[in-house]
């Protein structure tokens, strides 16, 4: 049986899906690019909701690569950590990516290449986890590692005694968090390479959808909106 933990973060996680969704437009002629697609499964809704038959995944994973080409999507295999990302400057309409930039090392150089590939007139809406939500800043009070921090090597939780994870053993392969945003770190990071931040959601509270309304700060995860001008 899941904790209430677990639990409670597929809830938040399952909002942090549906808010990402609700920031898409339906645009069956737009050409968009997935940052770290993993295996398929959200692309497939990014698919749905924009009507688009034209989405490139970029991925590194190879099993995962096989799962998007079965689903019948283009694939590139790349490290999001190596530059400049293997496409033309003004390259697509719509680029999205869904808890990925928290796993980079470079994520200043990352949004770049996003700034980069964006078509002038196109968006991107990038959403990760939030290292000033109340849950992590609840453990911080009590002395303990935050929830999003994870460790390397196959380690997961390291120093959180209240997360189902702590001391939980992975797969050496397993990529960790290593940069962790926060509500106002994304927006302003954003902002500074050059996007105009559109309006930016909060996914998942302790107090639920009014928590996410009026606390959007301390969310569990934020989804920022950016249109690309010059």
């Amino acid at each position: 049986m899941k904790s209430l933990r677990l639990l409670a973060y597929d809830k938040w996680y399952s909002k942090n899906i549906e808010k990402f969704l609700n920031l898409l437009d339906y645009s069956p002629t737009a050409s968009i690019l997935d940052l770290g697609s993993g295996d398929g499964r959200f692309t497939v809704e990014i698919r749905k909701k924009t009507g688009s038959a034209d989405i490139t995944c970029v991925e590194i994973y190879e099993p995962f690569i096989n799962k998007l080409k079965e689903l019948g999507f283009k694939v590139v295999k790349w490290d999001l950590n190596k530059f400049p990302y293997p496409f033309e400057d003004n390259s697509f309409d719509v680029i999205t990516s869904n808890q990925v930039i928290e796993h980079l090392f470079f994520p200043v150089r990352f949004m770049l290449e996003v700034h980069r590939i964006l078509k002038p007139n196109g968006y991107a809406v990038i959403s990760t986890e939030n290292l000033a939500s109340w849950d992590n800043i609840l453990a911080l009070i009590l002395g303990y590692t935050p929830f999003s921090m994870e460790f390397d090597n196959g380690v997961y939780k390291v120093g959180n005694p209240l997360s189902p994870h702590n001391c939980e053993i992975l797969a050496d392969s397993y990529p960790p968090h290593v940069r962790i945003f926060t509500y106002a770190g994304l927006k302003e990071l954003c902002e500074l390479i050059g996007f105009h931040t559109e309006k930016i959601e909060g996914a998942g509270h302790l107090l639920g959808r009014f928590g996410e309304f009026i606390d959007k700060r301390h969310a569990r995860f934020v989804i920022n909106p950016s249109s690309h001008h010059l």
